[in-house]
Parts: C-alpha cells; sequence; structure tokens
C-alpha cells in the first residue's frame, strides 16, 4: 500500500477519535455533571502516605461514608490551620484501616474513627470488611509506574468529566438502566450519580442537584430501604461481638503504646435509618462497650445540642453547607472532651457557633 494511505488513515482515525472525546465530554457537561476525582486504590494509596505528618490539627480519618460526607476538611483546615487526612471507605467497616494503622510502628499520629455500627460490628472477613482490606493489601504494592500514572491521572481528571470511572465509564451507565430484576435477584444498590461527587483529597459532598432534589433524595432512600432488606437480620453479638471489641482494643492500645491519640466519633443519622439502628444497635451494648473495652474517648452526636440541629436529606449524610456547620461545631467538642490542642481559630469558632443560629 502506498504510504500516503497510511498517513491518511492515521489522521481520519485521530480525527474520528477526537471527535468521540470532544463530543463524549460534551455530552457530560450539557448534563451538567461535575468534575470528580476516582476514589480508586490509587489516590487511597496517596492519602495513605500523610499520615506520618498527622497530629491533633491534622488528624487521620478511618471510617465508612459519614464522615466523607459529614465532615467537611476545608473547615477544618480553614479553623485549626491543618487539613485531616480521610482515609475512610465508602461501605466499609473501618477495622481492617485501624489494623493496619495500630501495626504501623512509625504511626504515631491522632486517629478519629467514625463508627457507623451496621457496617463496624461486622464478623471478622465479612462483606463490608473486603473493599478496606483490598486497600490495605495493595498499599505496599503502590508500584512506581502506578505512582506515575496517578500523577498524570489527576491533572487529566481535573479538567475531563468523562475519566470519572466511578460514574461514567461503561458498566456504571449500564447499572443505570432501567432494566427490572429478575424475580428472587438483587444486583446491588443503583445510587443515582447526583448523590455525591469525590474531591483529590478524598472528600465527599452531594452535588447541588442532591441537595436541591427531593426526587433524587427519595430515590438514595429506597436504596437504603433495599440495602436494608437485603441485608443480614440481627446484630453480631456474644463471642464474635468480643473479638472485635478486643481487636479494637488491640489497635487501639499499639497507636497509644506510641504516643498515638486515638477518638472515637458517632456521626449523624436520622429518619427510619436512626431508628432501625439504634433498635439493632442499642447504644449502652455497642457504643457505651466499644468506649468502656478499649478505654478511649468518645463523642457521640445526639449527646450534644449543637450536633444534633442537621437533618440528613436522604437519612444518612449532611449537605456540604450542614457539613461545614457540623465540622464547625464539631471541634470545639473535641478539644474540651480530649484537651488536644486545635488552636489558631477556635476560640473564633466557638464564638461564631454559639451565636450562629444554624
Amino acid at each position: 500500500m502506498n504510504p500516503t494511505h497510511y498517513l491518511k488513515s492515521t489522521w481520519l482515525t485521530l480525527l474520528l477519535v477526537l471527535t468521540f472525546i470532544v463530543s463524549w465530554e460534551a455530552y457530560w457537561r450539557h448534563n451538567h455533571y461535575v468534575l470528580a476525582y476516582n476514589d480508586d486504590e490509587s489516590l487511597w494509596a496517596y492519602t495513605r502516605q500523610q499520615i506520618y505528618q498527622s497530629s491533633p490539627a491534622r488528624p487521620v480519618l478511618i471510617g465508612s461514608s459519614r464522615i466523607k460526607f459529614d465532615l467537611d476538611l476545608a473547615t477544618w483546615q480553614r479553623i485549626t490551620g491543618e487539613k485531616p487526612i480521610q482515609l475512610s471507605l465508602v461501605g466499609t467497616s473501618p477495622r481492617p484501616v485501624l489494623t493496619d494503622l495500630g501495626n504501623d510502628p512509625n504511626f504515631k499520629g491522632t486517629l478519629l474513627i467514625d463508627v457507623t455500627e451496621p457496617l463496624f460490628f461486622t464478623p471478622t472477613g465479612a462483606f463490608p470488611e473486603k473493599e478496606a482490606a483490598n486497600r490495605v493489601a495493595a498499599y505496599p504494592n503502590w508500584s512506581l509506574s502506578q505512582q506515575a500514572s496517578f500523577q498524570i491521572n489527576r491533572v487529566l481528571e481535573a479538567n475531563f468529566l468523562f475519566l470519572d470511572a466511578l460514574n461514567l465509564s461503561l458498566n456504571p451507565i449500564l447499572n443505570q438502566l432501567p432494566i427490572p430484576e429478575r424475580p428472587g435477584t438483587w444486583g446491588g444498590p443503583k445510587f443515582p450519580y447526583e448523590f455525591a461527587v469525590n474531591g483529590l483529597d478524598r472528600q465527599t459532598r452531594m452535588t447541588d442537584a442532591m441537595v436541591a432534589d427531593t426526587a433524587i433524595q427519595n430515590k438514595v432512600k429506597r436504596m437504603w430501604l433495599e440495602i436494608g432488606a437485603h441485608s443480614p437480620r440481627g446484630a453480631i453479638a456474644g463471642p464474635p461481638l468480643l473479638d472485635i471489641l478486643k481487636a479494637t482494643k488491640r489497635s487501639v492500645d499499639q497507636i497509644r503504646a506510641r504516643g498515638g491519640q486515638v477518638l472515637f466519633i458517632r456521626t449523624p443519622s436520622d429518619g427510619p435509618m436512626y431508628q432501625a439502628e439504634k433498635q439493632m444497635f442499642p447504644r449502652t451494648q455497642y457504643w457505651d462497650r466499644l468506649l468502656s473495652y478499649t478505654q478511649a474517648p468518645g463523642i457521640y452526636f445526639s449527646d450534644y445540642p449543637a450536633l444534633t440541629r442537621f437533618t440528613c436529606p436522604e437519612w444518612s449524610h449532611l449537605t456540604p453547607k450542614d457539613a461545614e456547620r457540623f465540622t464547625q461545631a464539631l471541634i470545639p467538642i473535641i478539644a474540651q472532651k480530649t484537651g488536644w490542642s486545635l488552636q489558631r481559630n477556635l476560640s473564633a469558632s466557638s464564638s461564631k457557633s454559639s451565636s450562629s443560629s444554624f
């Protein structure tokens, strides 16, 4: 074949690819999608590297999705001068990450552990631990080539919507097709894209559409009900619960023995979600016992009027604005509860919080 034909084919192929990419990007922008970062193993590993600079003003956060939504990193930074290190994972138990930090001889920092009872109090090795265990196992093997790819991707993801693999790749799009489930089957929850987006600092936020549209909020509520209907009945108790408490205490003691500090936090939920959680996991048998067994301090949101003024639009997470207010109210409570030094704008924040009507 004449080399000229090869050149024409190359340029035609390049033109078609560029046309497709531009059209695909324009389509999502036309539909008001928001730029987001993939909350994948590389982003988690990149964040995991930062734990050795942890301090009370810059704590490491582990938990489930609630603290990813509810603790606003920018607000914390504005008040204390430092940004927390967000290692929480959506839909997971934080216990594998806690074990990892307990076993890390170089971690001597400050740890905030968010407790969502149906995820925290699950049997060792159960499904809610799977993703956290995968991230912990993958981190030591995060290769130089993966790190280089991550640095390139973070620049591209900051500019192109279509690279949001968790929402805009083929599988997530196919999952949103209105295909009825076969009788007796369940393919898992299908959360609307508008529910949340993820930032480079691993902050998760509801989109403006989610906050404004009760129809989208109701879709998420239906997903919670579906998850509840397909979840195991009955809470863990007896020896398996004791095993969880022992393992948690072991990790907490390891961290404190190296000079680190640990605080448990129970973030807000409301509506049927909160009622079900209180019924399945009575506070005296789970939360109170956890604090007593580990001898660690804890903050339960309902004990503090400043933390109970918020409504979760889908029963389980705060809106971005309420996350800012919740964080602003939480910081003085942490300082009072623990004696940690969280100074800089703390006094100004306290006076502003007390005068605010929320």
